[in-house]
């Protein structure tokens, strides 16, 4: 008999009151909790195991057993989430391989899950964005309701809605996750850009002015940008 020793880490706990079911050449063996350490016994001419999380839309993922693996008696795997960031989430759970499998050594077993969500957090300099952003967002609902004969002010409205809840949400925070914020600003910046073919230019310069404090967003974008490298240096 061939041991898997199976260590399931999923990001925030997801999923682990569900159970992972385990096919074996295809065949419905074992299932085992979505979380912690399990360890199963298997035969030993297995050739795939596949992995299973889910129903209605299952997400798998396979191992394939090689010579070498049946020679140690003991196999190491990881299983995990293909997880980017919170604002990527809808799209890639998604994805049929959202449940993602890997064969490991002992030492890397071991050690496994300790860093493979890790992110990497910048320190911004002020939360200038996030005001520049507010303002934005306010401006754009203001006219939207406004301009009560454009046909496209709905869509305008909509933009500056969800703009000012994101702004807010973040209003404080000054510890983000590089790739998430990065998102999210250049992200806005789009949404602000997209909104002046929506609104009309009311009194000769409303474009300008979303225009203008668009890109003063994006100037403290690139600021705290810097900042969090010069922070980073100086600590090395």
């Amino acid at each position: 008999m061939l041991t898997l020793k199976i260590k399931t880490i999923f990001v925030y706990g997801w999923f682990s009151l569900r159970n992972i079911k385990l096919y074996v050449d295809g065949v419905l063996f074992t299932k085992f909790l979505a979380q912690g350490t399990s360890i199963i016994e298997i035969p030993d001419d297995v050739q795939k195991l596949t992995f299973v999380l889910g129903k209605v839309y299952p997400y798998k993922t396979t191992i394939y057993i090689t010579e070498e693996d049946r020679k140690r008696k003991e196999i190491f795997i990881g299983l995990h989430l293909n997880h980017r960031n919170l604002l990527f989430f809808f799209y890639d759970s998604l994805r049929t391989d959202y449940l993602r499998s890997v064969k490991l050594t002992v030492e890397e077993y071991v050690l496994f899950g300790k860093d493979i969500y890790q992110q990497e957090m910048i320190t911004l300099k002020n939360n200038k964005t996030s005001i520049i952003s507010l303002l934005v967002s306010l401006v754009i609902l203001v006219f939207s309701v406004v301009q009560q004969e454009n046909e496209l002010a709905p869509l305008a409205f909509m933009i500056g809605l969800s703009s000012t809840i994101n702004s807010l949400v973040y209003f404080k925070d000054l510890q983000v996750e590089k790739s998430t914020y990065k998102t999210r600003i250049l992200s806005t910046v789009a949404s602000f850009v997209l909104v002046i073919l929506f609104l009309e230019n009311s009194y000769g310069s409303l474009h300008f002015i979303i225009f203008m404090f668009t890109a003063l967003l994006y100037f403290f974008y690139l600021d705290n940008i810097k900042y969090s490298i010069s922070q980073k240096n100086y600590s090395q």
